[in-house]
């Protein structure tokens, strides 16, 4: 009766070992096909790339011409600016900062506006230039090296003014030299665009 337990208990281990297989479904394999790689070109990044690449030193340098032809072409145009910010009354006068940055002298083809500080006097009392003329005369630009000479005469209410101005393209620095009939100020600044519409 053992045996017979035992060999029933084997024939339904049997038949419980149940194996499965998957069904056998095809698999796709790829395989690319070795060619040379193709050459592929940018035409417009590179070209763009190749001139527009530049050293430091090369750029530096274009910077400093594009400022020189900047102001060349301010000169040329008779329409600058310029904006002081250190002023001196000569001979033996104080330097003195300008803070103040509504000061300016304009020139234009066609009339010219100062507003400008000045000092007279023993004690040096400052006081304002402020007119606008349409009287100018005697205007000349010269042009030595990275030099510019300007210099013209203006008139207000039967008043000679004298204006002489030194700008270098290099660093920018301009002086101005102002005659008045009080007494001779000398300015430090820079020129440039106007930067305030009349009113």
């Amino acid at each position: 009766m053992l045996c017979a337990l035992t060999a029933c208990v084997a024939q339904n281990q049997t038949q419980q070992n149940i194996s499965i297989q998957r069904d056998s479904v095809p698999v796709t394999t790829v395989v690319p096909v070795e060619q040379s790689s193709a050459g592929v070109r940018d035409t417009i990044t590179q070209s763009a790339t190749s001139q527009n690449y530049m050293t430091r030193t090369e750029r530096r340098a274009k910077r400093e011409h594009d400022y020189s032809f900047k102001i060349d072409s301010l000169i040329a145009t008779r329409a600058f600016a310029f904006y002081p910010t250190l002023m001196e009354a000569v001979p033996g006068g104080e330097i003195k900062q300008v803070y103040a940055d509504y000061f300016y002298l304009y020139v234009s083809p066609v009339d010219l506006e100062v507003h400008l500080p000045t000092e007279h006097g023993v004690a040096q009392q400052v006081a304002i230039l402020n007119f606008d003329t349409d009287h100018i005369g005697a205007y000349t630009a010269v042009k030595y090296l990275t030099q510019w000479n300007i210099s013209f005469a203006a008139k207000d209410e039967g008043v000679e003014y004298g204006f002489s101005l030194d700008v270098s393209t290099i660093t920018g620095r301009t002086e101005l030299t102002v005659e008045t009939p009080k007494g001779t100020m000398q300015y430090v600044g820079s020129i440039g665009e106007r930067m305030r519409e009349r009113r």
